[in-house]
């Protein structure tokens, strides 16, 4: 006999003759059904009955209160029981009070114990096999926000014209958004230390039905009689909006993480400069300019990429000693003259098949199903020796990782680039402990590895590494492709990147832990990032834009010393590093996300009232990646601002003066460029500063005060930067007002801005602007 439970904004439905569940929830209306769990052991799959009557009752845990229901189940013949647990947060407990923070929540999680006296291997536990998602409407428009491979985000719809409807496997996570009915929903797993946590999606067009399912993938791990093993917790939700819920299912990894909030990196890289040939001499070179142009801005890192190693193979991990003929301390002692850090680029778990290491440890590696070292790729630069993967599973191998990293920070390395590690993902790879999970206990094991050997004061920016694992272990994390040489023709490759730094924007910018210091996951360390003149402007422009509206840690890669000086004042103007992501506002709505919202305050009190505008105010990023340009219409309530609202409009590369709208503006952006513009409220007819060329902020790295002085007439502040930069801050004087004495050369703009020129001789500059008014 059926029966339903209501819990709040949801109710779940269950089918005891069907083995299944279905849940509806209610504001927005949205209904998962015809679910089931199965299990595979042993090669076959099992599913059991559900009781008629499951015990309910009432709990709380680190997401807050709710109702936890119980399902108990045996497999026939092999007593392995399974204790299925489903519970309903009517309104979880997350900081802030945000809209996002109001949709009801399910959690599910279960427990394997293998109760006979035989051991048995698990496969996938499929938790809700067979589920079927309504959002409403025709399924046709919706897209799907997933990762491919191990850490790969990208939104991509379910049906394309010419192509096959979409199914995958997504590692983590997906969000489901169908824009014909504004709905969207979550399914995510918010722990991973214990299978590989797969979502599928499948789109069935002949019936416009999507197929979810969450998927606890064991892999063959063996369990031992008397044993049991828990899933990872998987969470379903519902909501009005699918940015607001990628920022809940934000939200509830740092809840269930301790996310390290390390600050975010700004350095050099080697690789892009002069790639295998790094020197001690040739990174000093570049350190020079360094300190002289970027130390004051925050830039301390100096990062040797591929080829500072014996041999160029990996694996052993001994310093060339014709390039370094100090060593790596030398190396990091002349850097800490100049107020700069040693960083190091490491594939600690890509053995090469001539190193040492592989020569007298051939079965530290993971294997193919038959027991044997098993080769994955061949090392692209020469000598191009066959790679394997070390299986940090094994307590030598493990240890092996955590004395070389000691080894490098004893020598002076703070900072480590850890790259291709996620090749000991691979499931055809086998670790040597059956009680383990291949494609995951072995990459898991190598972060901790790291960790332990880096120590906890060490930079970490972990390639590839999925945020499941990565949140409470890294500094930072690439999770896109190489960005690539500037000027190399590379515009499809900065598309994808582009595509995967949008689609992960939620990692790193938690609104509703704003002011709790809880403001990342981790940092994004985009690709190392080329600017040389081998490129156009308009190429530039949109690379340093990329990287910095991400969010991203800034590391550099050119030979700074051929780069022209409006590279270099390129550069400065992303550092330091934006504190959070801006948010691709069409994210699943346009073909490319090429519109991206950042809002921003000044960090200083709000003066009294009256002084004026400018303390507040929203960024517009605009990427064009056609040839030609278009024009983007943007709505400024789609930024949060009223309807009404008078704002002032200026481009930051182009220093023009856009207008004053209250309700929407079309920008033309040219093609293969990038366009930013800053929007000011403007409820006053007063003087009014409307930014600087001094960051892409416009404000928030280097305006320190403002104030308007209301009987003088005079508007006044401070801007900070460091020694030698130049640059200009413009303000919008209405026609009433005409400036009287100004405390740097000012000179007419288009549209009634004022732009003053700026010369730090020293950290911080005062200025004032005193007005007549007609």
């Amino acid at each position: 006999m059926s029966h339903e439970k209501t819990f709040g904004l949801m109710s779940l439905h269950f089918e005891p003759d069907q083995s299944s569940w279905s849940i509806r929830f209610s504001e927005p209306e949205i209904m998962v059904s015809n679910m089931k769990a199965t299990l595979t052991v042993n090669g076959e799959p099992f599913t059991w009955e559900l009781s008629e009557e499951p015990p309910a009752s009432a709990i709380e845990d680190v997401l807050g209160h709710a109702i936890e229901t119980t399902f108990v189940g045996v497999v026939p013949k092999l007593d392995v029981k399974v204790t299925l647990r489903l519970r309903c947060y009517a309104c979880p407990e997350r900081s802030g009070t945000s809209r996002r923070n109001s949709k009801p929540l399910i959690g599910m999680s279960s427990t394997i114990e293998n109760a006979g006296s035989q051991q048995v291997r698990l496969g996938d536990f499929v938790l809700t096999d067979g589920a079927k998602l309504d959002l409403g409407g025709s399924h046709k428009k919706v897209r799907a926000h997933i990762a491919r491979g191990i850490a790969h985000p990208v939104v991509v719809p379910v049906v394309e014209e010419g192509d096959k409807p979409l199914h995958v496997n997504s590692n983590g996570m997906i969000t489901l958004a169908n824009s014909s009915t504004g709905k969207a929903f979550t399914m995510g797993f918010i722990t991973g230390e214990r299978h590989r946590p797969i979502v599928s999606v499948r789109y069935m067009p002949d019936t416009d039905e999507i197929e979810i399912e969450g998927i606890a993938r064991f892999n063959g791990k063996v369990l031992s009689p008397g044993e049991s093993v828990k899933t990872d917790e998987l969470i379903l939700q519902a909501s009005d909006d699918p940015l607001l819920s990628l920022e809940a299912y934000g939200d509830l990894l740092a809840k269930t993480h301790s996310p390290k909030q390390t600050p975010a990196a700004i350095g050099w890289c080697s690789w892009y400069a002069i790639r295998l040939p790094i020197s001690h001499s040739f990174t000093m070179d570049n350190a020079r300019i360094v300190t002289e142009r970027f130390r004051k801005l925050g830039m301390n890192i100096m990062l040797l990429d591929h080829g500072w190693q014996e041999g160029d193979i990996c694996g052993d991990w001994k310093i060339d000693p014709k390039d370094f003929p100090g060593g790596l301390s030398a190396l990091a002692k002349d850097l800490e003259n100049l107020g700069l850090e040693l960083g190091i680029w490491i594939a600690p778990t890509d053995i090469a098949e001539t190193s040492q290491l592989f020569q007298n440890h051939p079965d530290w590696m993971l294997r193919d199903a038959n027991g044997k070292p098993q080769s994955t790729w061949r090392w692209f630069w020469e000598p191009k020796p066959l790679q394997y993967q070390l299986d940090a599973t094994q307590r030598d191998a493990y240890h092996y990782i955590v004395n070389t990293f000691r080894h490098l920070r004893e020598a002076g390395a703070t900072y480590f680039k850890i790259d291709f590690i996620a090749g000991c993902a691979g499931e055809n790879l086998y670790p040597k402990d059956p009680k383990t999970v291949r494609g995951w206990t072995p990459l898991r094991q190598a972060m901790l590895a790291i960790r332990e050997g880096a120590g906890p004061d060490a930079y970490i920016r972990y390639c590839q590494t999925p945020p499941l694992l990565s949140t409470g272990v890294a500094d930072g994390v690439f999770a896109t492709n190489d960005t690539l040489d500037a000027g190399a023709s590379t515009w499809n490759t900065l598309r994808e990147v582009f595509r995967m730094s949008a689609a992960q924007y939620y990692l790193h910018r938690l609104p509703s832990w704003e002011g709790t210091g809880v403001g990342k996951l981790y940092n994004h360390d985009a690709c190392d990032l080329s600017v040389r003149a081998d490129a156009g402007t308009e190429e530039c422009r949109l690379r340093v834009m990329m990287l910095a509206f991400s969010g991203s840690s800034i590391l550099f890669s050119d030979d700074l010393t051929r780069l022209p000086e409006e590279r270099i004042v390129m550069m400065q103007q992303c550092i330091p590093g934006f504190p959070k992501a801006a948010c691709p506002l069409n994210l699943f709505t346009g073909k490319m996300p090429d519109i991206w919202h950042l809002h921003c305050a000044a960090g200083f009190p709000p003066p009294p009232e009256g002084a004026g505008g400018g303390l507040e105010w929203d960024l517009l990023a605009l990427f064009n990646f056609d040839e030609t340009q278009r024009g983007i219409t943007v709505s400024l309530r789609d930024i949060g601002l009223s309807s009404g609202t008078r704002c002032l409009i200026r481009e930051f590369w182009t220093e023009q003066f856009i207008g004053e709208f209250t309700a929407s503006f079309t920008a033309v952006v040219p093609g293969l460029a990038a366009r930013l513009y800053s929007i000011w409220p403007s409820g006053t007819d007063r003087p009014q500063y409307v930014g600087t060329n001094l960051h892409l902020s416009q404000g928030e790295a280097e305006l320190a005060s403002l104030n308007w002085d209301e009987t003088a007439r005079k508007l006044s502040g401070t801007f900070q930067r460091a020694e030698g930069i130049r640059g200009r801050a413009y303000f919008h004087i209405p026609p009433s007002f005409q400036i009287q004495q100004a405390s740097h050369p000012v000179y007419r703009q288009n549209g009634g801005l004022m732009a003053m020129e700026l010369s730090f001789t020293q950290p911080r500059l005062d200025w004032e602007l005193q007005f007549h008014e007609m």
